[in-house]
């Protein structure tokens, strides 16, 4: 547990690291024992996740053999972060973080377990596992609102980009193994033990979370809770580094993330693969991102990190319309792993950059705000889909990808500050 303990007293304490290239890059988690605590607790969260989707997945295919309830499962777990992010953003300075993480994976903890007894003894039914999914999303959006906000709670200003970057890349990490490790799991110990599996990760991630230091609220008690919103509102308003830091990071997640969704589109019908070729293609994306966020995490002296985000997103954008475009499996691959690194590399500067922009009277809300974006992923794969089904789907994201570089262009020149973010 431990007291409540400040940036420049955890750095006064940290752990003295060699100076190899190996130290510069785990900076944040070999120094600082609270940030090593909530990254573990993160990664365990993650983990826990994956398992959860796709054994909810294959539970739910087996329920109704319908791919429409099996996407309804996505739109379930991503919709609650547009309901709850921002409110629980708001809630980060009102309490004591530490303890909204606690409430957040308890109650996941029990969500999963009784889903898991539901599974084993018979009785889960396809509104069941919607409903906790819809649950499990809500305590993840608090959740990951809440940790956003503890990050610079745990580190000093110095080290924020490298933490930011190395969480990324846990998440990363958890991309590529969970999918293979969850797949083999629910074909040996069936969608239950699956279930109970994921419940150990998350009683693990909430040991983790337990020992962490205690912050304390940054706003009054009695404050409003509406006014608190609000003000949280107009100050992203007033300052246009941070409007334009969260409409960059919507730009990707509405035009170019959706793509995604639709991957198994082109591995059966525009590159002639089968459910193999498909892993493959998710485990290429994935070690791209794990790539991009280890490039963020090791980052020394970069005058012109916003410089370097704008730059990114519009290559970004041109990579996967390559890819669109592509029917020759190597360079489809080639633009997987390229379009991972600069997806991954990009949110992990454009957070890194908004947690240094904002003041952390407010930082609950603003980072609340900006989980809201992660549920615009789903959203964005609704019109992206019904425009394949219109044009083609490599045309639908062929559409996405030019647009998000020309409106990556357009926020910039309305806030040209961001070129100058050091």
């Amino acid at each position: 547990m431990g007291e409540h303990q400040t940036p420049e007293t955890l750095s006064r304490r940290s752990a003295p690291v060699i100076e190899t290239a190996t130290g510069r890059l785990l900076d944040a988690l070999l120094r600082y024992r609270a940030y090593r605590l909530l990254w573990t607790s993160s990664v365990l969260t993650q983990i826990g996740q994956w398992m959860l989707q796709v054994a909810t997945g294959w539970a739910m295919l087996q329920l109704t053999d319908s791919a429409l309830w099996v996407g309804m499962l996505g739109f379930a777990s991503g919709v609650p972060f547009l309901l709850v992010a921002a409110p629980a953003g708001a809630l980060a300075e009102r309490f004591d973080r530490r303890f909204i993480l606690l409430v957040c994976q308890a109650g996941a903890l029990l969500v999963s377990t009784a889903l898991a007894t539901l599974v084993l003894t018979g009785l889960v039914t396809p509104f069941l596992l919607l409903v906790a999914t819809f649950l499990n999303g809500s305590l993840l959006a608090a959740n990951n609102a809440t940790r956003q906000a503890l990050i610079p709670s745990y580190v000093p200003r110095s080290a924020l980009q490298n933490a930011v970057a190395l969480l990324s890349a846990g998440m990363n990490t958890t991309r590529i193994l969970g999918p293979s490790l969850a797949g083999p799991l629910v074909a040996t110990l069936g969608v239950g033990g699956t279930l109970l599996l994921q419940s150990a990760c998350l009683a693990l991630a909430l040991a983790n979370t337990g020992r962490l230091p205690t912050t304390p609220p940054t706003e009054q008690p009695n404050l409003p809770f509406i006014r608190l919103m609000a003000e949280g509102l107009a100050y992203i308003r007033r300052v246009p580094i941070v409007l334009g830091l969260i409409l960059l990071a919507s730009v990707p997640t509405i035009l170019v993330f959706p793509y995604l969704h639709l991957l198994p589109v082109f591995a059966r019908d525009v590159l002639h693969l089968g459910p193999g070729g498909l892993g493959l293609l998710y485990t290429v994306g994935g070690a791209g991102a794990l790539a991009g966020s280890l490039f963020v995490a090791s980052l020394r002296r970069v005058r012109y990190r916003g410089a370097l985000m704008v730059g990114i997103i519009v290559v970004y954008g041109g990579v996967i319309a390559v890819f669109s475009l592509t029917r020759w499996l190597p360079l489809a691959l080639g633009c997987l792993f390229a379009g991972g690194f600069l997806g991954a590399s990009y949110m992990a500067l454009n957070n890194a950059l908004l947690h240094l922009a904002v003041d952390d009277e407010v930082r609950g809300r603003v980072m609340g705000l900006y989980m809201v974006t992660w549920g615009f992923m789903p959203l964005g794969a609704l019109p992206m889909g019904a425009l394949g089904d219109l044009i083609s789907v490599p045309g639908a994201v062929l559409s996405g990808a030019l647009a998000s570089s020309l409106a990556a262009l357009l926020v910039v020149w309305r806030v040209p500050a961001l070129l100058r973010l050091q």
